[in-house]
């Protein structure tokens, strides 16, 4: 089979912790390939599927399964109490994660706000922002003022202009490898990163640590596309990456969290506490449907952002 991913560390966990596993007790090879969510209509179009399942977003299982470019998931498969109702009939498995910022330690003042990240008088030094939409519309509009339960539909002319502010004191990265590296030597104070890029860079001993307050809480799952050559086989994959112990080793290699909860009794209290379900209340739980329907019109508004320079 071909499980598409997003390469990185999740890609050699999600090896170690699920393919190989399933491979070795039901004698099926799953290699991995890019994901390119952009793809599944075309795969529609021809009636066949270049990949089997694909690690997804939750906003892109919003917006494709409601396109009717997923399968939908049989009966025996496990639903995770992670994946919210009514998604559980197309997304099982995966993961949870939060996008807030990592920073310099012992450089002032504890940032602990969008505001914060937003303020380069009071916490001076670059900040990293991706090259690519990324949550930093959202990050602006909590820095304006904005409630968690009310960024969508985003105000994009709003966010831009926050964004203006600090232009000339970022550095954009076009990879989370390229950002931990950012942080790591010092070259920025401040970047908008996963919780477990900066996790990893804390263990160390490297003077950063992350932020969690009003970070972006959101769950992935493996799903399946419509006319994936090997349906069963897929299923029964996703199905493997729903049970808990599975779950649990891919938390501790990656420190994102279980969408399985029972996940969570075979881990230490110091890898939960690392982990993005541990810090659930603090975050800005993500819209699915919500940023879904904005993605499009997001990409192509950062892009034209980003090229006037």
């Amino acid at each position: 089979m071909v499980f598409a991913d997003y390469g990185g560390t999740t890609r050699n966990a999600r090896t170690e912790a699920f393919l190989k596993p399933f491979g070795e007790e039901f004698g099926v090879n799953t290699v991995s390939a890019d994901a390119d969510p952009a793809k599944l209509q075309l795969f529609a179009e021809n009636k066949k599927a270049e990949w089997d399942l694909i690690d997804m977003d939750n906003w892109d299982v919003a917006r494709f399964s409601k396109e009717g470019l997923l399968e939908k998931l049989p009966a025996d498969v496990k639903r995770v109490d992670g994946v919210p109702k009514q998604y559980q009939e197309y997304a099982s498995g995966g993961y949870t994660a939060v996008t807030g910022f990592g920073y310099r330690t012992g450089e002032g003042p504890t940032p602990k706000t969008w505001a914060d990240f937003f303020n380069t008088e009071k916490f001076p030094g670059k900040r990293a922002l991706p090259d690519f939409a990324y949550f930093q519309i959202e990050a602006a509009l909590l820095a304006e003022g904005e409630s968690c339960d009310q960024l969508y539909p985003l105000n994009f002319k709003k966010g831009f202009e926050k964004l203006d502010k600090i232009r000339n004191d970022v550095l954009f990265y076009d990879s989370f490898g390229q950002a931990v590296q950012y942080l790591a030597q010092g070259s920025v104070s401040m970047a908008l990163i996963p919780n477990s890029r900066v996790v990893f860079l804390e263990e160390q001993e490297l003077p950063v640590a992350y932020n969690w307050n009003e970070g972006f809480y959101e769950w992935t799952a493996a799903v399946v596309p419509k006319y994936a050559p090997h349906p069963e086989a897929a299923f029964a994959l996703v199905n493997y990456m729903a049970q808990p112990e599975p779950q649990a080793e891919f938390s501790r290699l990656t420190k994102y969290g279980p969408t399985n909860s029972k996940a969570l009794a075979g881990l230490t209290p110091e890898t939960k506490e690392s982990l993005p379900n541990a810090h659930e209340k603090e975050a800005c739980t993500v819209n699915p449907a919500g940023l879904g329907a904005e993605e499009e019109k997001y990409g192509e508004l950062y892009t034209e952002w980003l090229a006037q320079g």
